[in-house]
């Protein structure tokens, strides 16, 4: 049995991959945010985000006892889901990446206010994701693909192809900064995010 974290930013296609990938493995799969509200593991709510605040402490009692009760592969989906599914019970750790020109656009087609869409298109500039997810496991664990642009099909093939051991691809393969300084398109983009 293995546990394979996927996280990401919101709007990179976390919960689209998961499922797609849990269906072709057979595997359980387990939305961090579903549980959260499902089973009322809330400390709050932050009204200026609009967002729970979960409480993590029951969130990983809760997600270990679904782990260690499975007695298939577990896919465990959530931009978070790194902070509450501990390394011990980990196999992979796959952080998707996305464009933050696409991901902005993605945001907005979901309908996403200006000031998540501002934090989230930041926080996908900034790796923090990546960063979280190599501090709790690290880079032993985790993979970074970059999903900008390509199919579905095509990163349910490129995780598998990791899963079978046929391709290693590690961290440090996506840097925005630097692709978007280099095509001279990060002005533009941190003009357009202070606009927001």
């Amino acid at each position: 049995m293995r546990v394979i974290v996927i996280t990401g930013t919101p709007g990179v296609g976390k919960t689209t991959i998961s499922k797609a990938l849990a269906t072709k493995l057979r595997a359980l799969y387990l939305s961090v945010g579903d549980l959260v509200k499902t089973e009322n593991l809330i400390l709050g709510v932050d009204v200026e985000r609009q967002t729970l605040i979960a409480d993590l402490k029951k969130l990983r009692e809760r997600i270990n006892n679904i782990i260690f009760s499975s007695s298939q592969d577990v896919i465990v989906d959530g931009h978070y889901a790194s902070d509450v599914t501990q390394r011990n019970l980990v196999s992979y750790a796959f952080v998707l990446r996305r464009d933050p020109d696409d991901l902005k656009i993605k945001l907005k087609e979901k309908g996403f206010k200006e000031l998540k869409i501002l934090e989230n298109v930041t926080s996908e500039l900034l790796d923090v994701c990546l960063i979280d997810t190599v501090k709790n496991y690290g880079t032993e664990l985790v993979n970074e693909i970059d999903v900008s642009f390509m199919t579905i099909d095509g990163v349910i093939n490129e995780i598998l192809t990791i899963l079978k051991g046929k391709k290693t691809v590690k961290v440090g393969n996506v840097d925005w900064l630097s692709k978007l300084e280099k095509n001279g398109r990060l002005g533009k983009l941190l003009n357009q995010i202070g606009k927001l």
